[in-house]
C-alpha cells in the first residue's frame, strides 16, 4: 500500500510510464503482498482449525497427524508444537513425536499423499516402532515381551494382526496402493527417545540427516548422524546400559519385503562410537526366558566401540572392548564366575583379532560340599582374515593358554548317577596348565601338563592312592571331525599304594611313554613303553597269581620292569598286545582282548632262561601250560583274531 501511494504521489513516474503501465506496476507490487496475505490467512485458518491434520488423517490407520498448535508466515514454512505423526502398514506401526518443529513442507506433495519436508529444526524428537503380533502364534498376549512393546498413539495395545486378510493385498500388489509416503531431509533435532520393539533409548542427544519411507515398498535412511548423551538403554523394564556415543548411518534404498532379520546389514554403512556402562547382563534372561539355563548374573562392566561397518563387513581400524570384574553363569548343578576382558581389533588389511583375557575364574557345584575349581591367567586369541556380522570367517586360527588351573578335590570328576561299581575318585587334587593352537583348517596342536597329588580312586575291590605327573603333547586334532593324534608324551606315577582284596602294594611307581596315539569317536590306538617297580599289581588284578609256577614268582617282585605294548579300543572292544616285557631274568609277551562286556581272553608266555610257562585266559578261567614256547603263544595270539 505504501508502494502504491508512493507511485500515486509521483507524477514523474506516472507521466513517464503512462496510465496503463503505471496501473500494471501497481498490480505487480500489490499482487505478491495480497497472495502472501491470502496464504497467511488461509493456511493459518487450516492450521488452527486442524483441517490439514484431518485431511492427512482421513484414514488414521494408514497415517494420522495431530498437534497442539501451528502457524505459518511464509509459504511452506510451518511452526508446529506438540506434533504427533503416526501410521502403519501390514507389518508394523510407527510414530514420530516432537515438542516443537519448524519445517519447510512441500504443500503440493500433500495432494499426492506424500509428506515431504526439509530444513527441519526441531526439539524433543521421539521415534517409536513395533511389529504387529500374530495372535494365532502367540499363546500369551500379556507376556512380558509383548507388554514391553512401545505404545503408539491412536493404536490399541497389543498391536494385533487382523484376523481377516486385508481387502487390499498391498504387500504383493500395487492395485489400490494409496499409503502415505514420508520424505524428510535436512533434519536437525534434539533427541528424547528412540523405542523400537522392546529396546528403548531415553536421554539426551541430537539427530541430523534424512529419511525416506514408502510403506511396503521402499526405505532409505541417511546420511544420518546421531549423538547420544547420558542416555539409558532399556530392555522392557530393565536398564541394560548407560550410553554416550555417536552414530553415523546410511542405508541405501531397499524393499522391506525382501529383508529378513539382520539381512538389513547388507544395505547399511555405519560408524558406531559408544562408551557404555553396563549395570549387568541379567537382562539376557528376558530374551531366553526366566527358567532358561545357564542363568547369567551380574556381568557389570564397560563396553567401548569404535566400529565402521560396511554392508555387514567390519572395516579396518575398527575396535571394541568389554571388561567385567564379575560375570556369573549358573545352571542347576554348576555355577561359574569369571573376571574377564574382551578386545577386538581390525587391522589395516581388514584382518580381525579377538583377544579374551580371564585373570581368574571359578567353577562350583552348589550343595556338593566341594571346593571350587580355580583357573588363573587364562587367555584366548582368535585371528581371522576378515570379520563379517552375517557370516563366519572363511577360516580362522586360535590359541588358548591356561597358565594355572586347580581341581582341589578330585571327587569333582565323579559323574552324577554313575553305577555303584563304576570307578570313583575319593580324594586328591590336580593342577594343570595347557596351551592349544588351532589353524584355519581346524587342525589343533598343543601341550597339557598335569600334576596330581594324593589322588585316590576306588573301583570294585580295588583302591589306589598316589601322585602322578603327565605331559601330553597333541600333534594333530580335528575340530570338525573329533579326532586327535598325540606325539611323544609321558605319564609318571609316584608313591602309589594299591589295595586289592585285602592285599597291599605300597610305594609302587611307573613311567609310561606314549610314542604315538590316536583318539577318535569310539576309537583309541596307542603305542606305549612302560617302566615300573614290578608287575605284581597287574598280575593280582588279573587274578593270575595262582597260575604262576614257583620258578616264575619273580614276576611279582622283579624290579625295574620294562615293557612295550600297543593298546587299541574300538567301541566296546579292547585289544592289548604286550610286545615285550623284561625284568631280571624274566621275559613276558602276549595279548589280552575284551569284547562286549565279556570276560577277558588272552595268552601270555613267561620265560626264564630255559624254563617257560604259558598262561591262557579263557572264558572258564586261567590255565597254565608249562614248558611251552613261542609257537604256543603265537598260535594263541592268532586265535584271538586280527
Amino acid at each position: 500500500m505504501h508502494a502504491a501511494r508512493a507511485l500515486k504521489s509521483s507524477p514523474g513516474i506516472r507521466g513517464w510510464l503512462g496510465p496503463r503501465a503505471s496501473k500494471a506496476l501497481k498490480v505487480l507490487l500489490i499482487l505478491p503482498v495480497a497472495l502472501w496475505l491470502g496464504y497467511v490467512v488461509i493456511i493459518n485458518v487450516m492450521l488452527s482449525t486442524k483441517l490439514m491434520a484431518r485431511l492427512i488423517s482421513y484414514n488414521p490407520i494408514d497415517a494420522s497427524l495431530q498437534y497442539e498448535s501451528a502457524w505459518s508466515l511464509w509459504p511452506g514454512v510451518v511452526h508446529v508444537e506438540d506434533l504427533q505423526l503416526s501410521g502403519s502398514d501390514s507389518l508394523l506401526q510407527w510414530a514420530v513425536l516432537l515438542d516443537e518443529v519448524d519445517a519447510d513442507i512441500h504443500l503440493t506433495d500433500l495432494l499426492r499423499k506424500k509428506f515431504t519436508a526439509e530444513d527441519i529444526r526441531a526439539e524433543g524428537f521421539v521415534f517409536r516402532m513395533r511389529l504387529l503380533v500374530d495372535p494365532t502364534s502367540e499363546r500369551d498376549l500379556e507376556a512380558p515381551h509383548i507388554e514391553a512393546l512401545p505404545p503408539i498413539p491412536n493404536f490399541a495395545n497389543p498391536p494385533l494382526k487382523p484376523a481377516l486378510p486385508p481387502q487390499r493385498d498391498l504387500e504383493n500388489s500395487d492395485e489400490g496402493y494409496n499409503l502415505w509416503t514420508v520424505h524428510l531431509e535436512g533434519v536437525d533435532t534434539t533427541l528424547k527417545e528412540v523405542w523400537i520393539q522392546q529396546v528403548r533409548y531415553a536421554g539426551g542427544g541430537r539427530v541430523r540427516g534424512g529419511f525416506y519411507y514408502k510403506p511396503l515398498r521402499s526405505v532409505r535412511v541417511g546420511p544420518l548422524a546421531m549423538e547420544l548423551r547420558s542416555g539409558d538403554v532399556h530392555l522392557a523394564d530393565r536398564v541394560v546400559a548407560r550410553v554416550d556415543g555417536d552414530l553415523d548411518v546410511t542405508m541405501s534404498t531397499f524393499d522391506p519385503r525382501e529383508i529378513e532379520g539382520l539381512d538389513i546389514s547388507d544395505t547399511t554403512w555405519a560408524r558406531v562410537r559408544l562408551d557404555v556402562a553396563l549395570p549387568g547382563l541379567d537382562f539376557i534372561r528376558f530374551l531366553t526366558g526366566e527358567d532358561a539355563e545357564p542363568r547369567v548374573e551380574d556381568g557389570s562392566g564397560e563396553l567401548r566401540t569404535n566400529l565402521v561397518i560396511n554392508r555387514g563387513k567390519v572395516e579396518p581400524g575398527s575396535s571394541a572392548s568389554y571388561a567385567t570384574s564379575h560375570l556369573v553363569a549358573a545352571a542347576s548343578s554348576l555355577r561359574a564366575a569369571v573376571e574377564a576382558g574382551v578386545d577386538l581389533r581390525v587391522g589395516e588389511r581388514g584382518e580381525a583379532r579377538l583377544e579374551v583375557q580371564v585373570p581368574r575364574a571359578t567353577l562350583e557345584r552348589p550343595g556338593k560340599g566341594l571346593p571350587p575349581i580355580v583357573v588363573e591367567r587364562a587367555s584366548a586369541v582368535f585371528d581371522a582374515p576378515e570379520l563379517h556380522l552375517m557370516r563366519l570367517p572363511p577360516g580362522f586360527s586360535s590359541k588358548v593358554d591356561v597358565v594355572a588351573a586347580a581341581i582341589p578335590d578330585l571327587r569333582w570328576l565323579n559323574a552324577d548317577g554313575a553305577a555303584p561299581d563304576a570307578p570313583r575318585f575319593t580324594g586328591g587334587a590336580a593342577f594343570m596348565r595347557s596351551s592349544l593352537e588351532v589353524d584355519p583348517l581346524g587342525r589343533g596342536s598343543g601341550v597339557l601338563s598335569l600334576l596330581m597329588k594324593q589322588g585316590a580312586l576306588r573301583w570294585k575291590e580295588t583302591t589306589v592312592k598316589g601322585d602322578a605327573e603327565a605331559r601330553i603333547a597333541l600333534d594333530a586334532a580335528s575340530v570338525l571331525n573329533p579326532a586327535a593324534t598325540f606325539r611323544k608324551s609321558r605319564i609318571e606315577i609316584k608313591d602309589l599304594a594299591v589295595e586289592h582284596k585285602g592285599e597291599a602294594w605300597p610305594d609302587w611307581w611307573a613311567r609310561i611313554d606314549i610314542d604315538k596315539a590316536k583318539v577318535g569317536r569310539g576309537l583309541m590306538e596307542a603305542a606305549i613303553r612302560l617302566e615300573c617297580k614290578d608287575a605284581r599289581p597287574a598280575v593280582e588284578l588279573l587274578d593270575a597269581e595262582d597260575a604262576i609256577p614257583g620258578w616264575a614268582t619273580g614276576l611279582l617282585t622283579m624290579e625295574g620292569l620294562k615293557a612295550s605294548a600297543t593298546v587299541s579300543r574300538k567301541a566296546s572292544d579292547v585289544d592289548f598286545r604286550l610286545l615285550e616285557a623284561q625284568g631280571g631274568n624274566l621275559a613276558i609277551r602276549g595279548r589280552l582282548t575284551k569284547s562286549d562286556g565279556r570276560d577277558p581272553r588272552g595268552a601270555f608266555l613267561v620265560t626264564s632262561g630255559p624254563l617257560s610257562v604259558g598262561i591262557d585266559l579263557a572264558q572258564d578261567g586261567a590255565g597254565v601250560h608249562p614248558l611251552v614256547g613261542d609257537d604256543w603263544v603265537n598260535e594263541r595270539i592268532a586265535a584271538l583274531g586280527k
